[in-house]
This record gives structure tokens, C-alpha cells and sequence, in this order.
């Protein structure tokens, strides 16, 4: 069983109208332009977006996170709601993940849709980072995030969702299972293998190529 996204009812409704709005100005994975990160001076495809930041213990992060500061990384947004058995059930699969790939990359932003101004809700959050020992950042999911990334024909959580060094998204997927999981695994080996190799005592560019909009 999936759940459905809310943060909480009535926010997610509003979102998800407007996410059906704004998505039609992004093309399905597989065809020439589909949805990207937002370049780092926030031009491109997608507006600049910043995500408010849940406290993880270990993890070091800010009260924001724009999330065009992960262009050039391979990166997976991995939406959930604290509350739901099926998140739960593959949230240790998604820190086992991280703990294998990020040596070579790998970056993982939680995107929780629980209500981080509810008191209640923050405290599940909080109990589920816990108990999946997720020592990745979490933010709270946005209006912006679900038009532009969200599965538009399916709202349920967990819903995952890889981007390629490029920022051009290279999978999403709604629910948990075995054959999932593995989709996933090659999908991420896939773009970890396209980053460039960085000798020894030589400094990578973290800057990206100025890239212009094509967006028709």
C-alpha cells in the first residue's frame, strides 16, 4: 500500500493543483527536455528553490537548502511521510544506499511531507529519522518541489526521485519493493559512473558550465 503525499490535506491539494498546473511545462522522462535542478544563479527550466531543513543528528546543514547548490551532483530526493509503514519500511533501504554509494557521490535530500510547523508532526519526523538512523539531510517538501518533481500521475509516497550531474532527472518512481530497489541501484550506478574521475591532489570544478534555458 502507498500513501498518498499530504503536508497536511488541504496543503497537498493545493499543491497538487498547482503542480498540474506548472507540470505541464515538463516533459515525461525519456523525451528531450524533461525536468531539471535549477542552474546556481536559479535561471534554467525550473525557478530557484530552497527547502526549509529538519534537524538530523550528525548532519550538518542550515536552516535552507537551495537546491541548486547539488547541480553537478548525482543527487536523489526521496519524498516520504513519517506516518506511513511502507516509508518506513524502505527508509533503511534508502540510508543503506547512501552509506554504500557516497564515496563515490552519491547525495540523498529526505523530503519529508509531513507539516514541519506542526509540533506534532515535526516530532514524528523526528522519531522516524531516528528510527531509520538516516544520516542524510531532510527538508520539508514545498509547492515548487512537488510541481516540478513529483509524479504527476501518482502522488503517493515514498516516492523517489535521481538526478544525474547534468540536473537532468534520470528516474522517479512511487512505492518499495525488491524490484524497485534494484531499478534504483542500477539507475544510480548508472549516473555515479558518468562522474568524472578526480586524480589524487587535483581539485575538481565545482562550478558548472553556464547552460541556457531551453524551454519552449
Amino acid at each position: 500500500m502507498r500513501n498518498r503525499i499530504k503536508t497536511p490535506v488541504k496543503i497537498v491539494l493545493l499543491s497538487l493543483c498547482f503542480a498540474l498546473t506548472v507540470i505541464g511545462a515538463v516533459r515525461p522522462i525519456g523525451q528531450s527536455k524533461v525536468p531539471e535542478l535549477p542552474l546556481p544563479d536559479g535561471s534554467g527550466d525550473t525557478p530557484e528553490i530552497a527547502v526549509e531543513m529538519y534537524a538530523v543528528p550528525g548532519v550538518e546543514s542550515g536552516d535552507k537548502l537551495k537546491l541548486s547548490s547539488l547541480r553537478g551532483k548525482v543527487v536523489l530526493l526521496d519524498m516520504f511521510l513519517s506516518t506511513c509503514p511502507h516509508c518506513q519500511e524502505h527508509a533503511p533501504h534508502i540510508v543503506a544506499m547512501y552509506n554504500k554509494y557516497k564515496s563515490r557521490g552519491l547525495t540523498i535530500i529526505g523530503m519529508a511531507t509531513d507539516d514541519k510547523h506542526n509540533s506534532a508532526a515535526a516530532k514524528n519526523v523526528a522519531r522516524y529519522i531516528n528510527r531509520a538512523k538516516i544520516n542524510y539531510p531532510v527538508g520539508q517538501i514545498s509547492y515548487d518541489v512537488i510541481a516540478f518533481y513529483a509524479d504527476p500521475k501518482n502522488s503517493g509516497v515514498p516516492s523517489m526521485v535521481l538526478f544525474g550531474a547534468d540536473g537532468k532527472m534520470a528516474f522517479r518512481e512511487t512505492g518499495w519493493d525488491e524490484a524497485l530497489s534494484k531499478r534504483l541501484t542500477e539507475a544510480i550506478e548508472q549516473q555515479l559512473e558518468k562522474l568524472p574521475t578526480v586524480k589524487p591532489g587535483s581539485k575538481a570544478s565545482a562550478k558548472p558550465k553556464k547552460e541556457t534555458s531551453k524551454l519552449g
